[in-house]
């Protein structure tokens, strides 16, 4: 199995030699001020598909070399979470119960089209193809990221009384759209 790029397309083509995918690492590397050493893997994904081969996962390694923990799809506040726990622990074992499977789609709305972009329009297609509004979503969301960034784009987990308020706040919103919409039924 050969790893592409997530959304291919004319600004961000399939790799056909290591260079092509080191090249492009480095470019990712300078547009998104990456601080840290980014490490490549083989065009075959090699490594990509040992841990897995899922989408946008981050894999904290511990001191020993094993994977502390496993973050399917890449949420910063678990991340910090379990960065802080594996320190508490000698930098070392499973933290967190070792995975978090659980796919956190709102961050990757508010930040997912700028890897869209580079590969228009066949990256959208491919999106909207394997699942409609996905790619409308996406783009939707990333209008919305003034909006919804302090939420979706956070280091630190929400305080449980904030995630209460928003949850309380949107089921009145909810609560009153269906009002509005059965006061119109009924005039109608």
């Amino acid at each position: 199995m050969v790893v592409r790029q997530a959304h291919p397309g004319p600004g961000a083509p399939v790799y056909r030699s290591m260079e092509d995918k080191c090249r492009d690492a480095d470019r990712y590397q300078q547009e998104d001020a990456i601080p840290w050493t980014v490490l490549v893997d083989d065009l075959e994904g090699t490594v990509h598909q040992v841990y897995g081969g899922l989408a946008d996962p981050t894999y904290l390694i511990g001191r020993d070399g094993r994977v502390a923990y496993y973050n399917m799809w890449t949420y910063a506040p678990s991340l910090h979470e379990a960065i802080s726990e594996l320190a508490e622990h000698g930098e070392m074992g499973p933290v967190r119960a070792g995975v978090n499977q659980m796919p956190h789609m709102l961050p990757a709305v508010t930040t997912g089209w700028r890897g869209l972009r580079r590969g228009l329009p066949q990256s959208y297609l491919e999106m909207e193809m394997a699942a409609p509004g996905s790619g409308a979503g996406v783009w939707l969301g990333y209008q919305l990221r003034p909006l919804l960034a302090p939420f979706t784009q956070r280091a630190k987990p929400l305080p449980p009384t904030v995630k209460a308020g928003l949850a309380l706040g949107a089921a009145a919103v909810a609560l009153l759209g269906a009002r509005a919409l059965l006061r119109r039924r009924e005039e109608a």
